[in-house]
């Protein structure tokens, strides 16, 4: 039984399977969790987590205003860990929301 990745390569571009690739890294929470230790924000990890990526503008949740408004403190630090992280992908800017109950 052939992987998945097996498969996908034989319809997409080496440049596009990478691109993939760190998009699905982008969304691990050991990443986030890198991101916010890098901020002086490790404690956030269990209240937030990386929501979506809308064009080039990262979606962050978090559980609580208060961890939204900690963010945003931060959100210069937090842009740019993710840019020299991810440099092979665009990012313009960080928006937050609740986290739906």
């Amino acid at each position: 039984m052939k992987k998945a990745g097996d498969i996908l390569s034989a319809f997409l571009d080496k440049e596009t399977l990478e691109k993939a690739e760190q998009m699905g890294k982008l969304f691990s929470q050991n990443v986030w969790a890198d991101l916010l230790a890098s901020c002086k924000l490790s404690q956030g990890v269990s209240h937030s987590h990386i929501a979506e990526l809308i064009k080039t503008v990262l979606l962050i949740e978090a559980d609580h205003p208060g961890w939204i408004q900690l963010f945003q403190t931060k959100q210069t630090e937090l842009l740019e860990a993710v840019r020299k992280r991810f440099p092979e992908i665009t990012f313009t800017g960080i928006s937050f929301r609740l986290m739906k109950p």
